[in-house]
C-alpha cells in the first residue's frame, strides 16, 4: 500500500519476480540419524525433521542447504540461486567498470570532464536550455522515458491544453533538469517552485521553439510535431475510453479541518493532472505543483502530493508574508519535506519507464497517517514491528539477540534516506577499559540492600566508562550530515563497549532518541536528560519540517494507570523477552454524550430509534498482533502494556482501559482500516481496552548476565576452581551431581589432571544425549588420562552404590533447581551414602543479585527502590537462592552431623568485599574414617558408556 512500510522482499520473492512459474521448487526429507552421531547411546533418539530443496530455473538448478524447516529450504534455494546470478552480474559489472575507468581516464588526458562535476552555474544554465530543447524534440516524444508518457498525453488534452505539459512535470520528472537546477540554486531541495522558476526562465531562450505560458506554468512546441510522428504514436493508443477512478487522500490547508477520503479520475481518455486540478478548484493541470516521491505502491507507481503553484517570482507574490503563511500546508509540508501552500491531494498515480499505461493504487486516509508516524524514528521502528499502537522505540539496545525489529543502525540510515539527509557516519575508537566485576570491587562501601547512593552511582557510571584495565572496549561516534555536509547532528557517547557492534547500535538508538524527541513524537519516551551533553546539534530545526498537530488529541486527556482489582509484585525481570498475544479496541462508553458530558434522563427521553442505538455500548478491534515478543525493561512497548505483562504468568489473560493520551488519535487512525467509522468512535470520547495474553517468557540467562560482569565468565571460573581442588587432591575418579548436558565434564577435558573415570548423573534424557555427543567427540579425539567415561539417568536423591567413596563430587548450579526441603535432601543423601572424599557444592549468591541484575538494567530507566524492585533470581527454574547466612548454616549442619568438615569460598567478586561472591562455594572434606560397608542398590540407568581403547560400548 502506498505511504506503507517498506517490505523487503524474500529471496523466494526475488526468483518469482525474475522466473515466474518457470522456477520449480522440490522439497525432500532428509533423515537425520541422531544414534550415528554418537554410537553406543542407550536413549532413543528420533532425530529432527530436515528438509533440502532442489531449485530448477531455465538455465541452470542449485540444492539448497538442509534446513529444520520447508520454507527454510525454498529460501535457502532461492538465495544460493539470487547468489549465482548476482555473481554472474558482478562479473559482467566489474568488466564493465574496468571499461568505464578506461574511458574516463582516456577522456581526463583529452581534457574532457564529468557533466555533473565542477560545472558553472553559466554551464548550467546552458545545460539546462539544450536539455528543454531536447524534451521538445521528435526523437524524445517517442522515448520509454516518463517524461515521454506525459508528452504523449499532452497532445491528446482538448482545447488550448492541447501539447502544452505542465512546467511541474518537467520539473519532476528529469533527473537532468534537477541537478543542473541544482548547481543554479541549491535551495531546490526544499522548494520545487524554484526549480519550476528554472526552466520557465530557460524555456524563455528558446522563443523560436517552445511557447512558455507563464500564468499557467506550461511548455509547448510552437511547431507542431510532424503528422507521421503523431500517427505512429496513435496506433499505440486504444481507442476505448475506460472510466475509472482511483481513491486518494484531500488534505486541507487549514489544520482544523480533517484530512478525508477522496478520488481522481484516471479515465484513459483524460490527463489524470487535470482531473487532480479539477478537484484542487484550478483552471487545468498546467497549475498544479507536484512534490518529490513518498514511496511506491504496490503496482510501481509512486506516491506525491499535488498542490497549486501559488507563486511564480518572488515579487508577484500577492498579499503580505503573512497571509502567505497562512495558506502554508503544514500536514503535507510535514511528510514531504517541502514548502506546500493551498490544500493539497495525495495520490499514487503516474507513468513508469518503458510504460505507456498509467500505473495507479488506492491511497487511504490510513496511508496518510502511516506516512506521517513514519517520519520520525519512532514511527519507522513502529511500522516495521507492524505494531503502530503498542510498540515503540526502545530506550536502550542490551544484545542483539534480544532486540527485536530493524536494528538501530538500519533505522536511522532509513531515517535520514526519508529526510533526504546523507548516509550516517561512524567512527570507531578503541581503548582498555575494566571489567564491571572490577569496579564494583573497587567500590568497597557499596550498599547493596538498598542501593548506593546517587553520588556512588555516578561515580561508577563514570569509571565505568573512563577507567583503563583489563580488555579492550569500542566507543563510537556517529554524524547526520546534510547532502551539502552539514552537519545536523554529532553523537558521541563515552560510554565503552565490549562488542563493536554495540557500540555503533548504542551510538545509533541514542542519536534516534533524540530526534525522536525533537520531533515531539506522538508516544515516544525518549532518552534521559544525561544524554544531551553527548548531542551536537548546530542546525536541526533547518534540516527538518516542524512537524503539525496531527490529531485532535486533548493533552489534558493523559493515559492512566491499568486499573487492578489487586496489585501484584512483578514476576518477570528486566532483561527477560515475552512474547505476548494481544489485541486494542475502541470502547464507547454509553454513559456520554456527543459533548463528553454524562448522560442524563432515560430512554423516553429520546426522540427517536436512531438516537436509541447511538447510546448503545461499541467495542471495535483497531490493532492485534497473534504473537509478539519484546524485551522487559528497554520499554520496547507501551508502558501500560509492559506493566500489566510483568505482573503476569505464562497463559495469563488480562483486560484493561485506560484514557486516550495526547495525540494518541493520529496513531489510532494510522493503525485504522476504517478511518470513517474510528473517527465517529474517536468523537464519542472513547476508551483504548487493551487485551493481553502472556504466551512465554525468557528470562535474562545466567550467561548472559555473568558474561557481561565478569572476565572470564563465572561458570568458566567454576570450572577452574574445581579443577584447583581436583589437582590438589589427586583425585583419580569424579561424579559430577546433576550433569545437564555435560558442560562441566567436558570442560574438565581440556585441563590436565589425574581424572581416570568420570561419571554424570542427570534425569534429563535430552541433556544426557547432548553430554554423550560432546563427549564422544573430544575422547575419541584428544589424549587426556580418562579411562572411563559413564552417563547415568537417575535422581541425585536416590543412591546408587556403583558411586559410593568416590574421590570427588561436584554439585555446581544444581541445588537451586531444587525445592529446598529436597536440596536438604540431597545433601545429606550424599554425604551419609555416597560419601565422597571431597564434595564441592556451588549455588548463587542472592545478595549479589542487585549487582547483576543492574548491570543488565537500562541506564537510562529510573531505578525504583520499592519492594517491588528487590533483586530476582537469576534464572526462572530457580526454586529458591539462598543468601551467604542461609547457605553457610545448610552447609555447615550437614557437615557436623555427617562427619565431615567444610570450607566456604566461591567465585566471581570478593569475600572481602560486600554482597562477597557472585557465586558461593562449600568444599566438603571426609574426615578420616573406617569406609562402611552399603548397602547394595544400582537404580540408575547407563545411557553411555566410554572406555579408552574399546571405543563406545553399548549398554
Amino acid at each position: 500500500m502506498a505511504g506503507g512500510g517498506k517490505h523487503t522482499l524474500t529471496p523466494k520473492a526475488i526468483i518469482h519476480q525474475k522466473f515466474g512459474a518457470n522456477a520449480i521448487y522440490t522439497v525432500e526429507e532428509v533423515n537425520d540419524s541422531a544414534q550415528s552421531a554418537c554410537p553406543g547411546l542407550a536413549i532413543p533418539q528420533k532425530g529432527p525433521s530436515l528438509f533440502r530443496c532442489h531449485l530448477q530455473l531455465p538455465d541452470f538448478s542449485v540444492v539448497s542447504n538442509v534446513c529444520k524447516k520447508k520454507k527454510d529450504s525454498e529460501q535457502s534455494a532461492a538465495e544460493l540461486a539470487l547468489d549465482k546470478v548476482w555473481f554472474d552480474l558482478l562479473i559482467y559489472i566489474i568488466f564493465f567498470t574496468l571499461m568505464l575507468t578506461k574511458i574516463v581516464l582516456l577522456m581526463l588526458q583529452l581534457g574532457f570532464r564529468p557533466q555533473n562535476d565542477d560545472l558553472t552555474v553559466d554551464e548550467a544554465w546552458d545545460d539546462l536550455v539544450g536539455r528543454i530543447k531536447y524534451i521538445f524534440s521528435d526523437e524524445f516524444l517517442s522515448a520509454d522515458h516518463p517524461l515521454g508518457a506525459h508528452l504523449r498525453a499532452a497532445l491528446r488534452r482538448n482545447g488550448d491544453c492541447c501539447g502544452s505539459v505542465p512546467v511541474s512535470v518537467i520539473a519532476t520528472f528529469d533527473s537532468k533538469i534537477n541537478s543542473r537546477c541544482k548547481i543554479i540554486n541549491p535551495s531546490v531541495e526544499s522548494d520545487p517552485f524554484l526549480v519550476v522558476s528554472c526552466v520557465m526562465e530557460a524555456a524563455a531562450k528558446l522563443r523560436d521553439f517552445i511557447v512558455a505560458s507563464p500564468h499557467e506554468a506550461s511548455l509547448r512546441r510552437k511547431n507542431p510535431y510532424p503528422p507521421a510522428v503523431v500517427e505512429a504514436l496513435a496506433t499505440q493508443v486504444s481507442d476505448s475510453v475506460d472510466s475509472r477512478k482511483v481513491k486518494a487522500v484531500y488534505i486541507p490547508c487549514k489544520g482544523e479541518e480533517i484530512v478525508e477520503l477522496d478520488s481522481v479520475d484516471v479515465s484513459s481518455g483524460r490527463y489524470y493532472l487535470d482531473s487532480i486540478a479539477e478537484r484542487l478548484c484550478l483552471k487545468n493541470g498546467n497549475q498544479v505543483m507536484i512534490s518529490r516521491t513518498l514511496g511506491k505502491a504496490s503496482c510501481g507507481s509512486e506516491c506525491r502530493l499535488y498542490s497549486p503553484i501559488t507563486k511564480f517570482k518572488s515579487s508577484e507574490v500577492s498579499g503580505s508574508s503573512s497571509e502567505e503563511s497562512s495558506r502554508r500546508n503544514a500536514r503535507a509540508s510535514y511528510i514531504c519535506g517541502q514548502e506546500i501552500h493551498g490544500d493539497a491531494v495525495l495520490a499514487s498515480v503516474g507513468y513508469r519507464w518503458k510504460s505507456e499505461d498509467l500505473d495507479f493504487d488506492d491511497v487511504t486516509v490510513e496511508s496518510f497517517y502511516r506516512i506521517c508516524c513514519g517520519m520520525s524514528p519512532n514511527g519507522i521502528y513502529k511500522i516495521s514491528r507492524q505494531a503502530v499502537l503498542a510498540a515503540q522505540l526502545p530506550a536502550s539496545f542490551t544484545t542483539k539477540s534480544n532486540w527485536r525489529g530493524p536494528f538501530p543502525r538500519e533505522i536511522l540510515s532509513m531515517f535520514c534516506h526519508q529526510h533526504r539527509l546523507a548516509d550516517p557516519v561512524f567512527a570507531i575508537s578503541i581503548a582498555p577499559v575494566k571489567s564491571l566485576a572490577d569496579v564494583y570491587r573497587s567500590h568497597k562501601n557499596l550498599k547493596v540492600s538498598g542501593g548506593s547512593d546517587d553520588a556512588d552511582d555516578e561515580n561508577l557510571s563514570k569509571e565505568k566508562e573512563d577507567a583503563p584495565g583489563l580488555g579492550n572496549g569500542f566507543r563510537c561516534e556517529v554524524k547526520v550530515l546534510t547532502k551539502s555536509q552539514g552537519l545536523v547532528l554529532e553523537c558521541s557517547p563515552k560510554k565503552f563497549y565490549e562488542k563493536e557492534n554495540d557500540a555503533v547500535q548504542n551510538a545509533s538508538l541514542k542519536a534516534l532518541l533524540w530526534f525522536s524527541k525533537f520531533f515531539d513524537d506522538m508516544d515516544v519516551v525518549g532518552s534521559d536528560s544525561d544524554d544531551e551533553e553527548d548531542i551536537k546539534s548546530p542546525s536541526t530545526t533547518h534540516a527538518f519540517t516542524i512537524p503539525p498537530n496531527l490529531g485532535n488529541g486533548d493533552s489534558s486527556r493523559t493515559k492512566n494507570v491499568p486499573s487492578v482489582e489487586e496489585k501484584r509484585v512483578p514476576s518477570i525481570t528486566n532483561g527477560s523477552v515475552v512474547s505476548i498475544c494481544y489485541s486494542l479496541s475502541l470502547e464507547v462508553d454509553p454513559e456520554f454524550s456527543t459533548d463528553g458530558e454524562v448522560r442524563e434522563g432515560n430512554e423516553e427521553d429520546m426522540e427517536s430509534e436512531e438516537d436509541a442505538e447511538y447510546y448503545e455500548p461499541s467495542i471495535d478491534l483497531i490493532e492485534s498482533h497473534e504473537e509478539i515478543e519484546f524485551e522487559i525493561g528497554t520499554k520496547a512497548m507501551n508502558p501500560l502494556i509492559e506493566t500489566a505483562v510483568t505482573q503476569m504468568t505464562v497463559g495469563e489473560f488480562a483486560s484493561f482501559n485506560a484514557t486516550l493520551f495526547a495525540a494518541a488519535e493520529a496513531l489510532i487512525l494510522a493503525a485504522s482500516s476504517d478511518t470513517a467509522r474510528t473517527r465517529y468512535l474517536l468523537s464519542k470520547h472513547p476508551q483504548l481496552v487493551y487485551s493481553i495474553i502472556l504466551l512465554g517468557v525468557k528470562g535474562p540467562s545466567e550467561e548472559r548476565m555473568e558474561a557481561a560482569f565478569f572476565k572470564p565468565p563465572l561458570s568458566k571460573q567454576r570450572v577452574e576452581y574445581a579443577v584447583k581442588h581436583i589437582k590438589n587432591s589427586s583425585a583419580s575418579t569424579l561424579a559430577d551431581f546433576g550433569c545437564g548436558s555435560g558442560s562441566l565434564l567436558d570442560s574438565l577435558l581440556d585441563y590436565p589432571t589425574t581424572l581416570q573415570t568420570i561419571i554424570g548423573v542427570d534425569i534429563s534424557p535430552k541433556g544426557l544425549a547432548r553430554a554423550a555427543k560432546m563427549l564422544h567427540v573430544k575422547l575419541n579425539k584428544e589424549a587426556c588420562n580418562v579411562n572411563t567415561a559413564t552417563l547415568y539417568d537417575g535422581s541425585i536423591l536416590e543412591f546408587d552404590s556403583r558411586l559410593y567413596d568416590l574421590d570427588i563430587g561436584t554439585c555446581l548450579e544444581v541445588i537451586e533447581h531444587m525445592e529446598e526441603d529436597q536440596a536438604c535432601e540431597f545433601g545429606e543423601k550424599v554425604l551419609s551414602l555416597f560419601r565422597p572424599k571431597l564434595l564441592i557444592v556451588s549455588t548463587p549468591n542472592f545478595e549479589y543479585n542487585t549487582i547483576l541484575q543492574r548491570s543488565t538494567t537500562p541506564e537510562n530507566q529510573e531505578e525504583n527502590k520499592s519492594e517491588s524492585q528487590l533483586p530476582k533470581f537469576r534464572n526462572h527454574d530457580h526454586k529458591f537462592e539462598w543468601t551467604r547466612e542461609q547457605f553457610n548454616h545448610w552447609a555447615t549442619k550437614l557437615a557436623e552431623h555427617h562427619n565431615y568438615s567444610v570450607e566456604f569460598s566461591g567465585v566471581g567478586g570478593s569475600g572481602e568485599v560486600e554482597p562477597g561472591f557472585a557465586s558461593q562455594i562449600a568444599v566438603f572434606k571426609r574426615e578420616a574414617s573406617a569406609v562402611e560397608s552399603v548397602a547394595e542398590g544400582q537404580p540408575y540407568k547407563v545411557i553411555w558408556e566410554w572406555k579408552k581403547g574399546n571405543g563406545e560400548k553399548k549398554d
